[in-house]
């Protein structure tokens, strides 16, 4: 092979592997479906609960979450099961619709919204539904996906 002909080989070579590398997509780490999920499980548990059995909620919620979020929760959870009893109020999650918003394999952002059925006294016991929406920061915690911070959409 004449210099002239490596040279060109070379030159092209080079080429071809500049616009590979322009033309490639950047590898970034897009958060897994799990924080997604996660994100569903957080609004489903969220939306549902049983002023008679709220213990089952409060442990639920406490399992599902870290940090911030986690830490508010348990400081009002004694106001909240008051007001859920003294409204005799259950709620049950219909459906839940989840969408990453932005994230990577450590932390993600979701919005989240759900339908349910509600009742209570202010409902006279009649079913009501409703929507709750909100956007949920979930934090991997050792491989799992807890949410860290609530806020309403």
């Amino acid at each position: 092979m004449s210099r002239s002909t490596l040279a060109a080989a070379l030159l092209f070579s080079a080429a071809t592997c500049s616009a590979a590398m322009i033309a490639a997509p950047v590898a970034a780490a897009a958060p897994p479906e799990e924080a997604r999920l996660a994100g569903c499980a957080f609004g489903t548990a969220a939306a549902t609960y049983d002023y008679a059995r709220f213990g089952d909620h409060v442990r639920t919620m406490l399992e599902l979450s870290t940090g911030e979020f986690r830490a508010e929760f348990d400081n009002f959870r004694t106001n909240i099961q008051a007001s859920a009893e003294a409204a005799h109020l259950r709620a049950h999650a219909d459906s839940a619709d989840c969408r990453v918003v932005s994230g990577d394999e450590n932390r993600a952002v979701v919005d989240v919204t759900v339908t349910r059925t509600v009742t209570s006294d202010e409902t006279e016991g009649l079913p009501q539904t409703s929507r709750m929406a909100m956007t949920v920061t979930i934090d991997n915690v050792d491989g799992r996906w807890l949410v860290s911070k609530v806020g309403s959409r």
